[in-house]
């Protein structure tokens, strides 16, 4: 194997005269797709407008497409209808969009979100309606929409709308000038108006797609009949080469990089034209793009193409020193080896060995591959020995001969196979079983023997001497001495972690500079001989990337290649000193998967190697430049978030790269960050992160991190990317949290009022307490003088009462004086009365005895008396005065009767007052003068004229009711 690497390394003796354009070598480009669904669904992109290599613009069905490398974001318009236009101002750092009747530029907010400001709401309706928007230009200042048959310039606010009697297909601005295509020709305007271009009048009648600077005038693209350059009122056809397969597809875009042109077609995808070279590339379904249709392409600042298609969006890399042979689902197989000889390009596969003439040829149609008959199943290596090539295939090793291959018989299953150090006639084969010996006899080759005592499979060996042989196994090495004929196995013996290897696996062996050496994934290892061990090859370490993973080594006279899981490594072995010298090309893992356990590098010519891989075969273009290749992949943090309750985002990033300064309310003291490569390939990238730098953390492979309940203050977010050769990219944001309400400044001036509040509160209530004391004391004696006079007061009042107590007893006492004086009257009265009634019933009886002449007069005399008796019993004098003496003590009963009831007689008024005085009816009648049954009877008519029920008492109602 040692002279198999040698003759195809010698090319590697010098590694900087390269061609100019690798892509006239290389196969096809490899092609990214975004399929609809990962950015919203919106079908056609009419338009891309990179900002700079991480943030690319589209103008697509749905809105506005933001890719800033990782993921994708939508932005509608107002209307909410198709964005056909979208322009990049780097002046005002705006990103203008055009629509239907619609116009405007998002630019980002303090949040760092891009908003939205239509600028055509505020025109007039006349100069809003002006159709599809199909192209926005900015120059000096001046704002150029492009309508279907009109265009509004826009200069210091005065917006003027100048029209064209022709349909506008496409426009552009080439130094500082306008120029539109028409269906009548190319225009250009001067002032407000357009004027025709002298000496273009042949594109009067011709579909015009596009208008590109081009050296000193412009180039005009049609969709039928080819390229036209014109310049100094001169015009020319700009020959190509492609302008049948332009005719017949129809181009529909344009774009022009650094002498690239790229053609966008209708029916067969993308033609790319090197203007220096007049090479042709072509991209289409058959070698990796998604769609034939084609309705925008645009350049980014590193040379490589974005494509928007019918229904989904690609990216051609372009600038990539990696090309493929085939694609998906024009696949032959994951790829294992490859080799060239007599113009035959070999390919071995899982499927089998395929074959295609080289160089390979491609052109608007796809390379034929074809298969070598009777070659079905696992090939894994193809191996140059003299000027022979022999296969090594899960059924044995072949000797291929043309585009067909014959059988060695005797072996079953070979890896790889080498010729014997000093012997070139004499071939070690390292098969399933063991390794055996092949012979050249006579021309021909054929199996020796097997070597006697070994039996373990040998896929990848290496020689010391001829009768030394390391062989690799998956989780040791072993070293293997033979006998001097090559026959049996004298001594073996296996080395791994114990014997001085970092790992337990993945010590692939290889032959350096005379030294059996070990790719390992901590960096390349070699053995000792004199202590029997093995041990890190510092120097070849430092010509390399350090002490990170190998997997594959090869070397020529003075360069060593040396393939990584997710690099390409050229190191210039003169030179031992780390980076010096040193050409490193990451390999997207995305494109590009290498065969686990099966990595190879296969080189072809000075400046090209074969990567076998997943998919196929990779083409590697060493690029003249000696540097570390597209290290664009910048840290970026994406968002913060606020998780307080419901995520609230607080900053993104965006194109300006502007952050601000997030101020968080304390009870929203939890945030969450994202961030992201700003590029498509994950390699194996790990993150480290701190918090005002506080010590890092370990790797993650995590893409966000939250913290919660932080404390307030100023806070520095940090995280940096670490890729696996060693390399950093880093990003950090800075935001503060407040204090809550009550840690304020504001709280604590609060505080502070409050305290002198309190201070001055204690000292006025010390002041206040100490007059309230006084005033207590005033009140105490108050109180006492008050009490006293209550005392006093109450004293008084008992002094009163008693008085009027001795007052109402002698009222009583004289009351009752005054009803016993009346009383005694009443009896007096009536002791008189009866007295009286003797007397005169006597003198009637005396009277009545009377006879004689002095009877009469006698009679006479007693009749006076009598008669005077009569009246004085009757006398009104005394019954007023009983009435005055009644009313006295009975407070006016008397009049308050008569004037209630003013027809009672003397007799009722009499009778009521003795019933008040509460008299019996025979102590009323003498009173009266009348009878028992009398008095009875004047009770009766008194109830009459009281108007008294049955049941109610006379006596009640003249001693309550009255």
């Amino acid at each position: 194997m040692k002279n198999n690497i040698l003759y195809y390394l010698t090319i590697l003796l010098c590694v900087y005269p390269f061609q100019k354009h690798f892509a006239a070598t290389g196969w096809n480009n490899f092609i990214l797709n975004f399929d609809k669904g990962t950015y919203g669904r919106g079908s056609q992109t009419w338009q891309i407008a990179p900002y700079d290599s991480k943030w690319i613009y589209f103008a697509n069905k749905n809105g506005i497409l933001q890719f800033d490398g990782n993921a994708w974001d939508v932005l509608p318009l107002n209307n909410r209808m198709d964005v056909r236009s979208v322009s990049v101002s780097a002046d005002r750092k705006r990103i203008y969009a055009g629509g239907i009747n619609e116009f405007g530029y998002f630019q980002p907010n303090e949040e760092g979100t891009l908003t939205y400001h239509c600028l055509s709401d505020s025109l007039e309706t006349t100069k809003r309606l002006i159709g599809n928007v199909w192209g926005i230009h900015e120059s000096e200042n001046t704002l150029y929409v492009q309508g279907d048959e009109c265009v509004l310039k826009c200069r210091d606010g005065e917006n003027t709308l100048i029209g064209i009697e022709a349909k506008i297909d496409c426009s552009n601005i080439v130094n500082n000038v306008l120029y539109i295509g028409t269906d009548k020709g190319i225009w250009f305007l001067t002032g407000n108006s357009f004027f025709p271009l002298q000496g273009a009048e042949r594109l009067a009648q011709k579909r015009i797609r596009s208008i590109l600077p081009y050296k000193e005038g412009i180039l005009v693209v049609t969709a039928y009949d080819g390229l036209y350059y014109c310049h100094d009122q001169l015009m020319e056809n700009f020959t190509t080469g492609a302008e049948e397969f332009m005719k017949r597809n129809e181009v529909f875009c344009a774009a022009e990089h650094n002498g690239q042109l790229a053609l966008g077609t209708i029916h067969k995808g993308i033609l790319l034209i090197d203007t220096s070279t007049m090479q042709l590339k072509y991209f289409d379904e058959h070698n990796g793009l998604h769609n034939n249709t084609v309705l925008s392409v645009a350049f980014d600042i590193n040379g490589n193409l974005w494509s928007g298609l019918d229904s989904g969006i690609d990216y051609v890399y372009l600038s990539s020193p990696f090309t493929n042979l085939y694609s998906y689902p024009y696949s032959y197989g994951a790829g294992y080896t490859a080799a060239v000889k007599d113009g035959i390009l070999y390919l071995g596969t899982n499927r089998g060995l395929y074959y295609v003439p080289y160089p390979v040829k491609f052109g608007e149609e796809q390379p034929e591959i074809k298969a070598v008959p009777s070659s079905s199943g696992q090939v894994w290596g193809l191996n140059h020995i003299g000027n022979k090539l022999f296969c090594m295939h899960d059924r044995g090793i072949f000797l291929i001969e043309g585009t067909f291959m014959k059988r060695i018989p005797g072996i079953i299953g070979a890896w790889c196979c080498q010729p014997v150090s000093g012997h070139p006639d004499q071939l070690y084969v390292g098969a399933y079983n063991g390794i055996y010996l092949l012979v050249n006899k006579e021309g021909t080759w054929q199996i020796s023997h097997k070597i006697e005592g070994y039996t373990s499979s040998s896929r990848i060996f290496e020689q010391e001497t001829d009768r030394i042989i390391w062989v690799y196994q998956t989780d040791h090495v072993t070293r293997l001495e033979l006998d001097d004929q090559h026959t049996k196995m004298l001594n073996q013996r296996e080395y791994g972690v114990t014997e001085g290897f970092p790992t337990d696996r993945n010590m692939v062996v290889s032959r350096l500079k005379d030294s059996i050496c070990f790719a390992t994934p901590e960096g390349i290892y070699r053995y000792n001989a004199d202590k029997d061990r093995m041990e890190p090859w510092v120097s070849m370490n430092h010509a390399l990337n350090g002490e990170t993973a190998y997997t594959r080594l090869l070397s020529g006279k003075n360069h060593l290649v040396c393939l990584k899981p997710y690099e390409l490594c050229f190191s210039n072995l003169d030179i031992y000193k780390q980076g010096v010298g040193l050409s490193i090309f990451p390999i997207r893992k995305s494109l590009i998967e290498l065969v686990p356990d099966f990595e190879a590098i296969i080189p072809v010519t000075d400046s090209l190697m074969i990567i076998p891989n997943e998919n196929g075969f990779a083409l590697f273009s060493l690029p003249h430049s000696n540097k570390h290749h597209e290290i664009s992949q910048e840290l970026c943090i994406k968002k913060m978030y606020l998780t307080s309750g419901k995520d609230s985002l607080i900053y993104t990033a965006n194109y300006l790269r502007q952050k601000n300064f997030p101020v968080i309310d304390y009870k929203l003291n939890s945030v969450r960050f994202d961030y992201n490569l700003s590029a498509f390939e994950k390699n194996d990238i790990r993150f480290r992160y701190r918090l005002n730098e506080e010590p890092w953390s370990e790797n993650t492979i995590s893409r966000t991190k939250e913290y919660s309940n932080l404390p307030e203050g100023e806070y520095t977010f940090e995280v940096k990317a670490i890729f696996p050769d060693g390399r950093e990219s880093y990003d950090s944001i800075k935001f503060k949290v407040l204090p809550p309400w009550y840690r304020t400044l504001l709280a604590y001036i609060c505080y502070s009022l409050l305290s002198v509040f309190i201070l001055w509160s204690i000292y006025r209530w010390d002041e206040m307490r100490l007059k309230r004391k006084k005033q207590q004391a005033v009140k105490e004696k108050d109180k006492r003088m008050k009490e006293m006079e209550k005392e006093y007061e109450q004293e008084k009042e008992r002094q009163e009462k008693q008085i009027m107590q001795l007052e109402k007893e002698k009222l009583e006492y004289d009351l009752q004086h005054k009803s016993q004086e009346m009383a005694n009257l009443m009896i007096n009265f009536l002791r008189k009365n009866e007295m009286l009634t003797e007397i005169k019933s006597e003198i009637m009886k005396v009277a009545s005895k009377l006879t004689g002449e002095g009877a009469s007069e006698g009679k006479k005399q007693l009749i006076l008396i009598n008669n005077k008796i009569d009246s004085n019993i009757q006398s009104d004098e005394v019954l007023k005065r009983i009435e005055d003496q009644f009313d006295l003590i009975h407070n006016n009963f008397m009049k308050r009767l008569h004037e209630k009831h003013p027809d009672l007689s003397n007799n009722e008024r009499m009778m009521c007052a003795y019933l008040k005085m509460n008299l019996s009816t025979k102590e009323i009648a003498p009173l009266l003068n009348i009878s028992v049954r009398g008095v009875e009877t004047i009770r009766y008519r008194l109830r009459k004229k009281f108007h008294l029920e049955r049941e109610e008492s006379l006596t009640d109602y003249l001693s309550n009711k009255l």
